[in-house]
């Protein structure tokens, strides 16, 4: 198999490639700058303490993001084994990148953190793209799906999805789910760091099935409270509401829950598990869940 990968420019990006380049021959690596920066704070309808809550958010999520994956960070270098190229906002799904893995004669794309795919690209490796979505597709899709669950008070929907890329949002044929493990002290960042390496592990495990021909996706279902999320609905007041929700306790309702058994949500093999658990999923690899109501209690 070889690999391309298509992914952003952050450290945590840099760290997916990393991991992905220590596993696998990849062929080809291509960071976008996206052009969307939700740390660029409209004040519109804050006061100077709620300004100053979310400007403490978006630093947190940068120190955290340095703590965890800051030592394997550095972008890759162009060269004869690994391409390498820059994508400026707009130049995503363009003819210039489909030659771009082409010429390096990649078969399988790795996604994570870029703009929607679309065609010419997402036509020309159909089938073949597969995706990293941090948040738990078919419930939470589109923008920053490990941050709104927990603004809704819903922290059993945290996760990452490993679907195929269609024409959708967050919608294609799943290989397999991922949750961190949550603990009591967690906050938004540690969760969210942790969601990210459960996904990459994910990923892993799924090119690594792909690589022996054993992949079974599935479809997904219409569950009755799905969300999609859009970059045009975020405003900074729902990072106030989601420390106001910490602060009122909400890591502690959902580990009350999860004890008693009521936060489980209907996943495809899910790869991570909680203590207490007997261990990993008994399900084999890729076998299809029952397609059953998983409203959040």
């Amino acid at each position: 198999m070889k690999l391309g990968i298509l992914t952003s420019v952050d450290t945590r990006h840099r760290y997916f490639v990393h991991t992905l380049r220590a596993r696998f021959d990849v062929a080809a690596v291509g960071y976008e700058h996206t052009g969307y920066d939700p740390a660029a704070v409209n004040a519109d309808g804050l006061n100077p303490q709620e300004v100053r809550i979310v400007q403490a958010h978006f630093q947190d999520r940068a120190r955290h993001e340095m703590e965890y994956f800051g030592a394997h960070s550095a972008f890759a270098h162009d060269g004869s084994s690994c391409g390498v190229r820059t994508i400026q906002p707009g130049e995503l799904n363009t003819p210039e990148v489909v030659e771009f893995l082409g010429a390096r004669k990649v078969d399988t794309v790795a996604v994570y953190g870029t703009n929607l795919i679309k065609p010419p690209l997402l036509t020309a490796f159909s089938g073949r793209m597969i995706n990293m979505h941090l948040g738990l597709s078919p419930y939470y899709r589109g923008t920053a799906t490990n941050f709104y669950p927990l603004v809704n008070g819903e922290p059993e929907y945290v996760g990452a999805t490993i679907h195929v890329i269609d024409a959708g949002i967050d919608s294609g044929p799943i290989l397999r789910h991922a949750r961190p493990e949550i603990v009591a002290g967690d906050r938004p960042h540690t969760i969210g760091c942790k969601g990210i390496l459960a996904g990459i592990e994910a990923l892993v495990a799924s090119l690594e099935y792909l690589e022996r021909g054993r992949l079974s996706p599935t479809p997904q279902w219409k569950p009755a409270r799905a969300r999609l999320c859009l970059r045009k609905d975020y405003h900074p007041r729902q990072v106030v509401d989601l420390y106001r929700n910490l602060e009122d306790g909400l890591i502690e309702r959902y580990l009350s829950r999860r004890a008693r058994g009521e936060a489980e949500v209907q996943l495809v093999n899910p790869a991570a598990t909680y203590p207490g658990d007997s261990g990993a999923s008994s399900c084999s690899p890729w076998t299809k869940p029952a397609h059953v109501n998983c409203d959040a209690s």
